[in-house]
């Protein structure tokens, strides 16, 4: 009887163990390109897409003043899906370059980041 006990929490120890996730999420920044140029006072729209195999966690979304660190847009999302998509905007001011930087996270903590830099004249 114990063997048999011993046999069946051993089965579902090994059944339940999950396999290793090793992949980073993927981030396609789609809108801006890099190195796009705005006139001042323009909308810019930060369209992208974040994926992962198995499930997000967690996706930042940092629009920083590339001189000066500023941040400008900071967005973030608990996930828990496998795809995410980032539809945001924000004004372009005069003669400033902006980093736009997207971060992404998933449960397994496998990380990546895309980033684009846009300017405004």
């Amino acid at each position: 009887m114990k063997q048999i006990l011993l046999s069946l929490l051993i089965l579902c120890i090994v059944s339940c163990s999950k396999n290793k996730d090793e992949e980073a999420p993927v981030i396609t920044i789609s809108s801006p390109t890099n190195n796009q140029s705005f006139a001042a006072g323009q909308t810019v729209n930060v369209s992208a897409t974040v994926t992962d195999n198995v499930e997000l966690h967690e996706v930042h979304l940092f629009v920083t003043n590339n001189a000066t660190g500023h941040e400008v847009v900071h967005f973030e999302q608990h996930a828990d899906a496998k795809t995410l998509n980032i539809d945001k905007s924000f004004t372009a001011q005069t003669g400033i370059t902006y980093r736009i930087r997207v971060e992404a996270d998933d449960h397994a903590g496998n990380g990546s980041e895309a980033q684009v830099l846009v300017s405004s004249q």
